[in-house]
């Protein structure tokens, strides 16, 4: 390996995978997470220069955005080893475990549907990483 990235495949192998299925999904919660506590913080703000300034002085704005850096770095890891539309499907899960953070630590409530909606996530989730791969 010449330490140049080629096609998708020609990447460092056995990161992708466990990087998919844990990381992303983790760091997609805990981006949700910080989105929430940022808004909570700004809720009461007018938008404008002083929204910003604001912004920029609670610890949940730093954190968020160096949390996307990092997802954002995972993501390219795993597009170097994995197809898009391989990998990109259990992005989804994301959905599901959003809604186990806003009923558990939010204390938002959860109905019916979106426990429906969160089982069709994960059974298509399922369908879609068990298809035959197209020669």
């Amino acid at each position: 390996m010449t330490g140049t990235v080629g096609a998708v495949g020609d990447g460092p192998r056995g990161f992708a995978r466990p990087l998919l299925w844990l990381a992303m999904p983790l760091l997609g919660l805990a981006n949700q997470y910080l989105a929430v506590r940022t808004a909570r913080a700004l809720a009461h703000d007018p938008f404008g220069p002083a929204w910003f300034t604001h912004a920029a002085h609670t610890p949940w704005v730093p954190a968020w955005i160096g949390l996307e850096l990092i997802t954002l770095a995972i993501w390219m890891t795993v597009l170097a080893e994995l197809s898009l539309s391989a990998a990109f499907p259990v992005t989804a899960l994301g959905y599901v475990l959003v809604v186990g953070l806003g009923w558990t630590v939010l204390g938002e409530p959860v109905n019916i549907l979106e426990i429906l909606g969160g089982a069709a996530i994960l059974i298509g989730v399922w369908l879609v990483g068990d298809a035959p791969k197209q020669p």
